[in-house]
């Protein structure tokens, strides 16, 4: 015998149609920053039951803003004046007076720590805004795919996953950035098995955008985090997740392409 109600059996009933988002229950043991480091290495899938309790979105974010800025800091007099040598020849600085170009290179080389500093930020503070809106395009897209889960949980998955192409891997540039003089032969992906790839190639750009293993590491990663939080198989997961970084990793790519 049961001493619920028909009002109970009807409540009960409703709570378990499906429509509303996931509400994963509380994650239970320790659920520290740096235990979701640990397990954003070592286990993947119980980071993202931490992270469907509790996206805390903005921890990532702020760690790259601070990771992100202080590679671009360190690295500036290096990349100011590498960048602008590399589009030396280029359609977009061929519209530029030689005059010009010139007075840019020389406040690429000489710098001021202000202007340094202003640039470390901004760096920062770029690379945080597209986490959160590739958080936002994909959490669309898994809903469309029928995942059920909210925003603030899409934020979480790609925020923790973007440690490792965002913060990770300019924590491992950095000191060899440094040590060779140069920001933009380094990389971790299929563009550095190119021997003797000009970074203004085409080919070697495309390799850049679609090859760095880090950045296949955290979309594997966010796939994980789609399955575990929003509920999607694995295979509707990578469709909804790579698609849409695919189409987004071409305007970038094209711009470059078109002006090199």
């Amino acid at each position: 015998m049961s001493d619920l109600t028909p009002g109970d059996f009807d409540a009960a009933s409703l709570a378990k149609e499906p429509g509303g988002p996931a509400t994963p229950p509380p994650f239970s043991g320790n659920d520290s920053v740096f235990a979701r480091l640990g397990d954003l290495v070592m286990r993947p899938s119980r980071l993202m039951e931490r992270v469907g309790a509790r996206p805390q979105w903005w921890v990532p974010g702020l760690i790259v803003l601070v990771v992100v800025a202080v590679f671009a800091w360190l690295t500036a007099p290096i990349s100011g004046p590498e960048q602008l040598e590399m589009m030396r020849d280029s359609k977009l600085m061929s519209m530029m007076p030689p005059e010009q170009f010139e007075a840019q290179m020389d406040a690429a080389v000489n710098i001021t720590a202000g202007k340094r500093i202003q640039q470390a930020f901004f760096a920062g503070l770029s690379a945080w805004i597209m986490m959160i809106i590739f958080g936002l395009i994909l959490g669309f897209f898994v809903r469309m795919s029928g995942g059920k889960g909210t925003f603030r949980q899409a934020l979480g998955i790609t925020g923790w996953a973007g440690l490792l192409p965002f913060a990770l891997g300019p924590a491992v540039k950095a000191p060899i950035v440094l040590a060779t003089e140069s920001v933009f032969r380094v990389n971790i992906g299929l563009a550095a098995l190119m021997p003797g790839g000009e970074p203004g190639s085409p080919v070697f750009q495309t390799l850049l955008a679609y090859g760095d293993f880090l950045t296949w590491w955290g979309l594997a990663v966010t796939v994980i985090g789609f399955s575990v939080v929003y509920g999607l198989t694995r295979k509707a997961a990578i469709t909804a997740v790579v698609l849409p970084w695919a189409l987004l990793s071409l305007i970038p790519l094209g711009f470059t392409l078109l002006f090199m």
